[in-house]
């Protein structure tokens, strides 16, 4: 992708922006009447497309968030923060009715986490709210957060892919839980437009039926998906592509949260596809982007990306050879 058509973006990141409340840790039993003590509680953005758009902004890329938030003090925040950290804002749309999406994030110890969300204007994001144009300005269009925005996932969604596939622009797709009960229907007719698809075993599992990574991935490209991994957590990734089908392992971390450790993998995912990785390559690096995300607080941080995963890729003789290969492509 490093050749080509010059695009005015590299990637444009669509979808889930909100405010979070993250609490940590949250205790496993709430005791000693209606008030408990916690060692934080801290006021930060994320959302899947807030979330990939700002590792990869801090990997260097062009990036353009593509979402909806309100004129309120949570949207000005994910705006401020989203500009502090390079991003173009331009494309989000801004409502006037509907507060701001908002979630407050249970971090329990051992770094798994539960959510209270409110949809807020995310509920009504929608191809409205989308500048069509502008996505055949892109290299890669990815959505973060299908299933969570009613008025967008099925129609909407696959309007985008398939604007993106008329400008040439590469495809990458990802889920949540599918909040709103839409089941297959939701993807069916997006695969035949989506490059690179990668969602979680859990998500995948319930969308195929399958309980098999080997025979998911099979599943969703024989539905039209071009390239398929399971992204399966401490595990690392399963990945079908061409001349390859196979575990990809992923990387030891200490594990502080796993919040947003798939939104720093497709952002890692993303980064090697833009320097033109073999898939293998980019999902070994994707891999590393998520081993960094859960040794931390929050899905996204301002520290330092790049070096910090060029650390954790060093673990193994794979990772070391990636990094002296992306060295010299700088």
């Amino acid at each position: 992708m490093k050749g080509g058509e010059k695009k005015k973006y590299d990637v444009l990141c669509v979808g889930l922006a909100l405010g979070n409340i993250v609490v940590h840790p949250f205790p496993e039993k709430f005791e000693g009447g209606d008030t408990m003590q916690v060692e934080g509680i801290t006021v930060m953005c994320g959302g899947d497309a807030f979330n990939q758009a700002t590792v990869l902004s801090a990997l260097g890329h062009k990036t353009a968030l593509i979402s909806k938030v309100a004129d309120d003090v949570t949207g000005n925040m994910v705006l401020d923060q989203m500009k502090a950290r390079g991003v173009d804002t331009s494309l989000v749309a801004l409502d006037k009715e509907i507060g701001t999406s908002s979630c407050i994030v249970m971090v329990y110890p051992g770094g798994q986490r539960r959510f209270c969300t409110f949809k807020g204007c995310l509920r009504t994001f929608g191809g409205k709210d989308i500048n069509f144009e502008a996505v055949k300005q892109a290299k890669i269009v990815s959505i973060g957060g299908l299933y969570s925005m009613p008025s967008f996932d099925r129609e909407a969604s696959i309007d985008l892919f398939r604007k993106a596939r008329e400008g040439k622009t590469t495809t990458v797709l990802d889920t949540k839980y599918d909040a709103f009960h839409i089941g297959l229907a939701g993807i069916k007719n997006l695969l035949e437009y989506t490059d690179y698809f990668f969602p979680s075993y859990e998500e995948a599992s319930y969308l195929s039926g399958l309980e098999k990574p080997e025979d998911i991935v099979h599943f969703f490209v024989d539905r039209g998906a071009l390239h398929v991994g399971v992204k399966l957590g401490g595990r690392g990734c399963y990945l079908l592509t061409q001349g390859f089908e196979g575990l990809i392992p992923s990387f030891k971390s200490p594990v502080l949260d796993t919040t947003g450790a798939g939104d720093n993998f497709m952002a890692g995912l993303i980064h090697g596809l833009l320097n033109d990785w073999k898939l293998t390559d980019s999902v070994l690096y994707a891999n590393a982007a998520g081993a960094r995300a859960v040794s931390r607080l929050g899905a996204t941080d301002e520290g330092e990306y790049i070096e910090t995963i060029n650390h954790i890729l060093m673990q193994t003789p794979e990772g070391e050879k990636l990094v002296k290969e992306a060295v010299k492509q700088q």
